[in-house]
């Protein structure tokens, strides 16, 4: 008996120490009703990796998709950890918030909030345009909002499901979209995002236009024959 019990127990040690080192993430690729209550689950290394929550809203060449998902990481240290708005004119916008956790099992069960846009303009401008079917797209100046003060320089492929594209992106993004380097996936509720080329740089001021010039040197000399003209009227009446 003392033997099978020295026996039995290095295999429950073991078993202890394996619960210990995993992770058990909440997994789910639905609406944000059904992650609330999703009840499947996923296991993953706690020394590495963790578990992640995402919510998105983003409208591509006129049609809008709405998606949350959860689920796990291998590798915690990868990835985008602030939400993210980008916004490439006309209409066309991606705006993703994900959430990360590798503290507790089915700390992701929470549902993040899709983040909301705003039309206040900031002052600033960038290039904005989009191509789902190049490398390159030609692009238009637009003004920034809210807290988009980053001009992005995006390409790469998008895969959704089994279909993978290329896509080129330019426009107003808010600061997190700095961490995005080339070889990096920015995972979504509906797609991934691999990028072959990602720079991110702080927008220019939008230049002011119709302003009263100032009486300096230069309008001042336009005014000139003006007044020589009424000094002389005033001088001969």
């Amino acid at each position: 008996m003392v033997s099978f019990i020295c026996c039995l127990l290095p295999a429950l040690l073991a078993t202890t120490s394996a619960q210990a080192s995993t992770l058990t993430c909440k997994t789910c690729f639905d609406s944000a009703d059904a992650c609330r209550t999703a009840q499947r689950t996923c296991r993953v290394d706690k020394a590495t990796g963790g578990c992640f929550a995402v919510a998105e809203d983003i409208t591509l060449e006129g049609t809008k998709t709405t998606g949350f998902a959860s689920h796990c990481i291998d590798d915690y240290n990868m990835g985008v950890k602030d939400p993210v708005t980008v916004t490439l004119g006309n209409g066309t916008y991606l705006r993703i918030n994900t959430t990360w956790c590798n503290t507790d099992n089915n700390c992701n069960s929470a549902v993040p909030e899709v983040p909301t846009g705003s039309t206040t303009l900031n002052g600033l401008q960038c290039p904005t345009c989009l191509s789902l079917s190049a490398d390159t797209c030609d692009s238009h100046i637009a003004p920034c909002t809210g807290d988009e003060t980053y001009c992005i320089d995006f390409a790469g492929t998008i895969q959704k499901g089994s279909e993978i594209s290329t896509f080129a992106a330019k426009g107003c993004a808010t600061a997190s979209t700095k961490v995005i380097k080339v070889g990096i996936s920015l995972a979504s509720a509906l797609s991934v995002f691999t990028f072959t080329k990602a720079t991110s740089k702080p927008a220019e001021k939008t230049p002011t236009s119709g302003a009263t010039p100032a009486l300096g040197r230069f309008s001042f000399a336009l005014y000139l024959p003006g007044l020589t003209g009424l000094l002389l009227v005033k001088l001969l009446s």
